[in-house]
């Protein structure tokens, strides 16, 4: 996925949900929001990478390879197989272990809980400076759940730690606004090395004035618990996307009471501001961020693919609040999206319709104009929302549109896009009566085989070298087949990205993007079974 950068001078400014995962121990409870410490970058190590603890014991194949089976909670699988393509220097854990180590090393810059790429002096080894995303609450989430699956297999304390404060950081994201159930793009602490200043933060967007109109900046905090920081709004759903899932993953799989607090306290909160505000992600002045609207029927996106996002994101607040707590968001999926309760007009200017009845139209299906950031969206909410739907007939719907409307979409299909995260998620949630479906499962490992072991920007011209037979939206250059992973263009989060894209990079060795796209995959694969220890 292309990163919206923006520089300034020299400097280059990144669930098996089906039952609780366990006790949280120690009486503190799945409530405890304020347990660990908030201030952000507080349990940054010195200590060195440490080695994993032996991996989980005990998984069961009930159906075999061939399907989850519903009464599985967890559902395991055999180990995929790719026997012709040799892949890279680095086994699988070879490389999983390196970028784990230089996540702590270069990615969370000390200081703060947020996930960076970044720029590195030019020894090649040493944090230079944070490289400036639009989207870092997306890439932090996203490395959030790596590390939550990492626990799961590993019991690994340094895995807990990594998540304890990267969990920590995207809850300080929303209580930095002062809206509840809002999130920011990003918030910087400008005194910290590497970081732009503030007065660099000051005037990166001088055409901005939220007094005039809506719209994005970064925004000084003048008291208060983050006294000094400065916090982007103008969230989009993209973020949402990332954070949700990434809450689904550790409610379902951690059993962490620090984590599992600040997990309900999130997605809580983020239930009450889409039913407060009728599905508008509303920012801190007001309105409705620019790509903030997540009913059915709103102007920003296909009917189908914002019904997939807020009925995943609802039926996970209802999960989470559990009877008592959850009530709310039940009836209002009950009521509103599902109308079950008779006809009930609840949102604005959006006829009283179920939204399962928009389920067929998801706008995957665009050919080379198709949103992949969309996929990637749908993608990680239809994996929670199939996994926490307790209803057979909503589930089944669910899995249906899973595999016509994002799996086998009529143009681009996720089936053949060799994306190793999405086959497993297809893999995991398919309906067990739809066949294996051989070829992607074997592409997904393959891919994984032929991941880089580093991210830094290296020279590729695809431009030159294949025939563009179509334009993205954005107008770039795509050719009719999928590249090879290691011959795309190098970026953060590679799953995001289309994979049909021709780019040239002069290359730039000291530019690193971070790596929560083979380490999600990798720990989930893990997790799941798909990949073994010793691969």
């Amino acid at each position: 996925m292309k990163l919206q950068r923006v520089r300034v001078s020299a400097l280059c400014l990144v669930l098996a949900l089906g039952v609780a995962a366990g006790s949280c121990g120690n009486g503190t409870g799945p409530g405890a929001v304020d347990a660990g410490n908030d201030v952000p970058g507080g349990d940054v190590p010195d200590g060195a990478f440490l080695t994993d603890a032996a991996p989980r014991v005990g998984d069961h194949r009930e159906n075999g390879a061939d399907g989850a089976g519903d009464a599985v909670a967890h559902p395991s699988f055999a180990p995929l197989e790719c026997p012709d393509v040799p892949g890279t220097t680095k086994t699988l854990r070879e490389k999983a272990e390196f970028y784990d180590m230089v996540a702590r090393k270069w990615h969370l810059p000390v200081g703060q809980d947020h996930w960076f790429s970044v720029r590195l002096q030019e020894d090649l080894e040493t944090f230079d400076q944070v490289d400036m995303s639009d989207n870092v609450g997306s890439w932090t989430a996203m490395y959030s759940a790596s590390q939550s699956f990492r626990y799961a297999v590993t019991k690994s304390p340094e895995a807990l730690e990594n998540l304890r404060r990267v969990v920590r950081g995207e809850h300080n994201m929303m209580k930095i606004t002062g809206v509840p159930g809002l999130f920011s793009r990003v918030m910087i602490n400008p005194s910290l090395p590497g970081f732009p200043s503030a007065e660099q933060l000051a005037v990166w967007y001088p055409d901005c004035d939220l007094s005039v109109g809506h719209c994005k900046r970064f925004n000084e905090v003048t008291q208060g618990e983050f006294k000094g920081w400065w916090f982007k709004n103008d969230v989009s759903k993209d973020e949402y996307a990332a954070h949700m899932f990434a809450m689904a993953v550790a409610w379902d799989v951690v059993d962490d009471p620090e984590v599992r607090g600040r997990v309900e306290d999130i997605v809580l909160q983020v239930g009450d501001h889409l039913v407060d505000h009728k599905l508008a992600i509303t920012d801190i002045d007001g309105k409705m961020t620019l790509f903030g609207g997540m009913m059915a029927m709103g102007v920003d996106d296909f009917p189908g693919f914002d019904a997939v996002l807020s009925l995943s994101w609802l039926k996970l607040a209802s999960l989470i609040g559990g009877q008592e707590k959850g009530a709310k968001f039940q009836d209002f999926i009950d009521d509103c999206l599902l109308q079950r309760n008779g006809v009930k007009e609840c949102i604005p200017g959006e006829p009283p319709k179920p939204y399962t009845d928009y389920l067929g139209m998801v706008g995957l299906d665009l050919g080379c104009k198709t949103n992949w950031n969309n996929h990637n969206m749908s993608q990680l909410a239809m994996f929670s929302l199939i996994r926490s739907e307790d209803d057979p007939m909503l589930k089944a719907l669910y899995r249906k549109t899973l595999r016509k409307q994002m799996w086998e979409a009529d143009d681009h299909p996720m089936a053949e896009q060799q994306k190793t995260l999405y086959t497993m998620f297809y893999l995991i949630n398919k309906d067990p009566k739809d066949p294996w479906p051989e070829d992607a499962a074997r592409d997904a490992l393959c891919t994984m085989k032929r991941f880089r072991e580093h991210k830094a920007h290296f020279a590729v011209d695809n431009v030159s070298k294949y025939e563009t037979v179509c334009t993205a939206r954005d107008d770039d250059p795509m050719t009719d087949f999928v590249l090879p992973i290691e011959e795309q263009a190098m970026d953060n989060y590679l799953w995001g990205g289309n994979p049909y894209e021709l780019e040239v990079d002069p290359g730039d060795p000291q530019l690193v993007e971070s790596p929560e796209d083979y380490l999600l995959a990798y720990w989930m694969g893990r997790y799941y079974g798909f990949i073994g220890p010793d691969m």
